[in-house]
């Protein structure tokens, strides 16, 4: 019994390591992107971004001279050309591409979790509705359809994981988890969650989202 416990405390004390290094290292790249972005303001002699300098893109775009705007010099998001789109939307589908290798070992951790006592009913209902929905081959995008088919259970699955880490607690999905820890992390599910949503309606995302139980809080 004293070694069970043992063994648990010590699993326990390795996940709350991962954590903080994850943490860390997420600031320390903030910080870096931070300093990379002053450094060009001070090259560019241009006001140093922040809370409270009033710089930002509305304000940038108003310095443009107004000829350069009808000369087609300024271009708004809605009227740029594909290759200023292209960049974004190729890290997008990167991002997906990645997640949907890994969906068998995501489904796992959702069949681990409906088991698992810490997760409340309410949740467990959610969990049990995602899985079902990813391993169903009727979806509201078919999965016969290459990239797009599975874009929709990534869309899914990774808002179903952002409630769990929020109402659960990360550790318990740690203890089910086999793969990277970095990957269960709020950060990585909303940066998952953005890249798919670029290749989904809106009203397919707001569907979805209810599905995964966005919005609803979990019973005390």
């Amino acid at each position: 019994m004293d070694k069970e416990t043992d063994r648990e405390a010590r699993r326990a004390a390795a996940r709350e390591r991962a954590e903080a290094e994850v943490q860390a290292r997420v600031k320390e790249r903030v910080m870096e992107k931070r300093a990379r972005e002053r450094d060009e303001d001070i090259r560019e002699g241009r006001p140093q971004r922040g809370l409270f300098t009033g710089r930002g893109r509305r304000a940038e775009r108003d310095k443009e001279p107004d000829d350069a705007r009808d000369s087609g010099t300024y271009r708004s998001r809605r009227y740029r050309d594909d290759s200023d789109r292209q960049a974004p939307r190729t890290g997008a589908k990167r991002s997906v591409m990645k997640a949907i290798t890994q969906l068998p070992s995501y489904i796992r951790l959702l069949l681990g979790l409906i088991s698992d006592g810490r997760v409340s009913k309410i949740d467990r209902f959610f969990v049990i509705a995602a899985a079902a929905y990813i391993i169903s081959p009727i979806d509201f995008i078919p999965d016969i359809i290459p990239f797009l088919g599975e874009v929709d259970d990534v869309f899914l699955l990774m808002f179903a994981l952002q409630r769990l880490v929020n109402n659960a607690g990360r550790s318990v999905l740690l203890r089910h988890w086999r793969g990277d820890p970095d990957e269960i992390h709020n950060l990585n599910f909303a940066r998952i969650i953005s890249a798919a949503g670029f290749f989904l309606p809106s009203r397919l995302k707001r569907r979805l989202f209810k599905m995964a139980g966005g919005g609803r809080k979990r019973r005390r």
